[in-house]
């Protein structure tokens, strides 16, 4: 049974030390169902790899854990040399989609189509910050482990394309990505939504995440798109709420787009990469 340590829980005596630290929003951290939660469970995690430190504040964005950031000085204390992380896991980006509002146009009423939604400078000041961030992470780790002998694999979650149906975490009509679509006047058509967001996290993932991607720097761009289905009604199987899968949900993503990349690094077991 593995662990995942959330802010001011440490390992009781005799409990595993954690081997990674992860930093992120939403599936990282949403109760007890979270894709990490999902990965030290799963019976093919090594048992050396199955406790993590995870970090994270509600709502904040990438680019505040650096530089001058309110939080920048809880990456740099964690990330002291005696820590002895083995991996690192980033992800959070939905917070900073939620931030600049989806980067949608005040008023999508006349849009013809999904990517005429965007507005293009809200766009690309998104995909900056979202860059900004993750370089700026990214680089406190190297340098605080630049003494080591080996440097440690950096894995950066892409998310999966969701289905913006209005289900929330509390009720069926609470969720954040449909509250931003109404108020921009975003065609209701579940169909034209769920294409809205395809629009949106291919960008995040083709300009940002893709551009980290370098196996010989050892950062590697999960790309998990396309894994959960967006069509009714299987989509309910493998999607909680509008933005978060199912415990289903995340073991696919897990084993189909996870674990091809942590396998190499001994993080699981070779015999995942057969997926379900």
């Amino acid at each position: 049974m593995g662990i995942v340590y959330r802010p001011g829980e440490n390992p009781e005596r005799g409990a595993p030390a954690p081997a990674g630290l992860a930093l992120g929003d939403s599936w990282f951290w949403h109760a007890e169902q979270t894709l990490l939660q999902a990965l030290v469970e799963h019976p093919r995690v090594a048992p050396e790899h199955a406790a993590i430190r995870l970090l994270g504040f509600n709502g904040a964005r990438l680019n505040q854990y650096i530089g001058d950031g309110p939080y920048a000085g809880v990456i740099h204390m964690d990330l002291a040399p005696n820590a002895h992380f083995t991996e690192f896991y980033l992800g959070g980006f939905a917070n900073d989609a939620l931030e600049h509002r989806l980067a949608l146009r005040d008023d999508c009423t006349s849009a013809p189509d999904p990517a005429a939604c965007f507005s293009p400078t809200r766009l690309d000041l998104m995909l900056y910050h979202i860059s900004e961030g993750l370089n700026g992470i990214i680089r406190a780790i190297r340098w605080a482990y630049r003494k080591t002998h080996w440097q440690q694999p950096i894995f950066l979650n892409g998310y999966d394309y969701p289905v913006p149906d209005g289900r929330g975490f509390v009720d069926s009509h609470g969720g954040w990505i449909t509250t931003v679509m109404d108020d921009a006047n975003v065609d209701p058509d579940p169909a034209f939504r769920t294409q809205v967001m395809k629009h949106m996290i291919d960008a995040v993932n083709d300009e940002v995440l893709a551009e980290f991607h370098s196996p010989l720097e050892r950062v590697f761009h999960v790309d998990s798109r396309g894994v959960l289905a967006t069509a009714a009604p299987q989509y309910m199987e493998d999607w909680e709420n509008e933005g978060y899968p199912t415990r289903e949900g995340f073991a696919k993503i897990l084993e189909r787009a996870w674990f091809p990349m942590l396998a190499p690094f001994g993080i699981v077991n070779p015999a995942c990469l057969t997926g379900r």
